[in-house]
């Protein structure tokens, strides 16, 4: 890694734990948030981070393509209940391949181009129920909501101009 990857990384650690602290004080205020946006720049850097809570079983995010073309890049994080997730790109189209969701568990991060020109099609079909066994319910300082939701971090990352 180089310094600026470094930067990068803890731009996405410290914006995601603004993002859910805001989270546990809104739960503690027994207002739980559906979603929470955070935004922060550096002189070349500009990072936001957003959550969504999707219920069990019937949160979905439709499939769709970002179309930012601002030399982004995306980073996924799934927390809690596992998601049946889909991503395919224009290769799949091309290679008539079918697109398969796959479970994206807890913990688990998925990386991205969100341009036009990457053409990720990307969404939730469903959530299922399966937080305790990534939470068991005598799990030390794990939050409730885990074993019952999923949580969507996304940072994105726009990248300083190359010039």
């Amino acid at each position: 890694c180089s310094d600026d990857d470094n930067i990068y990384n803890r731009l996405i650690v410290h914006n995601a734990n603004v993002a859910l602290q805001r989270e546990t004080q809104k739960r503690q205020q027994h207002e739980m948030l559906s979603n929470l946006h955070v935004t922060s720049e550096t002189a070349t850097t500009t990072m936001s981070v957003g959550v969504i809570q999707y219920h069990y079983p019937n949160g979905k995010f439709p499939q769709h393509i970002d179309h930012c073309n601002d030399r982004s890049w995306v980073y996924l994080l799934s927390l809690g209940c596992s998601a049946n997730f889909v991503v395919k790109g224009p290769y799949h189209d091309r290679e008539k391949k079918k697109q398969m969701p796959f479970q994206f568990n807890s913990g688990d991060v998925l990386v991205f181009d969100p341009s036009s020109d990457a053409a990720i099609v990307h969404g939730v079909e469903s959530i299922n129920n399966d937080g305790d066994d990534f939470f068991p319910s005598d799990s030390v300082g794990c939050p409730e909501e885990f074993r019952q939701y999923r949580f969507g971090v996304q940072c994105r990352v726009k990248m300083p101009d190359p010039s």
